[in-house]
C-alpha cells in the first residue's frame, strides 16, 4: 500500500489491521447489522445507499438533481488504499445492502495531513436505533488510533438538530458558522455549522 509518506508502512499496516474488522451490532429494536470497512466491490451498494439517502433528506449536500456517479464512489474506495479515505459501512444481513456510512476524507497536503473531515448518514428505516452513535464512536476510536490524525472536523446544516446532538455527545465542539452557505433546490438559504474534535494527545 502507498500512504503518501504520512505514516510508515509498519504503522499503516498495524492501523489497518486494527480498524478493518467486521462486527455485528444489535440495534434498539433488536435488528442486527454488520459494521465493517468498505472493500473493493462495495461501490454498487454504497452508490445505492448514497442515492437513497440523498432522496430521503435535505440535510446533506446530495440531492435528487445532484446524485453522484458510480465512478466517484469507486474512486473514494480506491483512496482507502492510498491512505486518503476512511469508510465504515453498516450492512444489512441477508441483502448485503448498505444502510449507513461514516467516512473521513484525510487531508493530503502537508500542512493538513493531521486532519480528517467527517461525513455520515443513516437511511430512514434505520434512524432512531442508536446506529449513528455506534458508528461514530467506532470511527472516532479508529481516528484516535491513527498514526498521524489528530483533528477531525465536520460541517452540518444548522437545522439538523438530531445530527448536531449526536456530534455534541461525541465530543465535537462548535467552531463557527458559514452564513447562507447552502442553497436548497427550492431557493432557501441555510447556514452551515462548523464543528471539530481533537483526537490527538493533549
Amino acid at each position: 500500500m502507498h500512504y503518501d509518506g504520512r505514516m510508515t508502512q509498519d504503522a499503516a499496516t498495524a492501523w489497518e489491521r486494527g480498524t478493518g474488522g467486521e462486527e455485528t451490532v444489535t440495534l434498539r429494536d433488536g435488528r442486527a447489522v454488520f459494521l465493517r470497512s468498505s472493500r473493493p466491490g462495495d461501490a454498487p451498494a454504497v452508490h445505492a445507499y448514497i442515492c437513497a439517502l440523498g432522496r430521503s433528506t435535505e440535510m446533506i449536500l446530495t440531492c435528487e438533481d445532484d446524485l453522484p456517479p458510480m465512478e466517484r464512489i469507486q474512486s473514494h474506495i480506491e483512496m482507502i488504499d492510498k491512505g486518503q479515505f476512511y469508510s465504515l459501512v453498516a450492512v444489512e444481513p441477508g441483502t448485503g445492502a448498505v444502510v449507513a456510512n461514516t467516512s473521513f476524507r484525510f487531508g493530503v497536503r502537508k500542512k493538513l495531513a493531521h486532519t480528517a473531515n467527517l461525513g455520515m448518514g443513516v437511511l430512514p428505516a434505520y434512524r432512531g436505533q442508536g446506529l449513528a452513535t455506534m458508528m461514530l464512536d467506532r470511527a472516532i476510536a479508529d481516528m484516535r488510533a491513527h498514526p498521524t490524525i489528530t483533528r477531525v472536523d465536520l460541517e452540518v446544516l444548522a437545522g439538523n438538530s438530531e445530527a448536531i446532538a449526536i456530534y455534541t455527545r461525541a465530543g465535537f465542539v462548535r467552531e463557527g458558522c458559514k452564513s447562507r452557505a447552502i442553497r436548497q433546490p427550492d431557493g432557501r438559504y441555510v447556514d452551515e455549522i462548523l464543528m471539530a474534535l481533537w483526537v490527538g494527545a493533549e
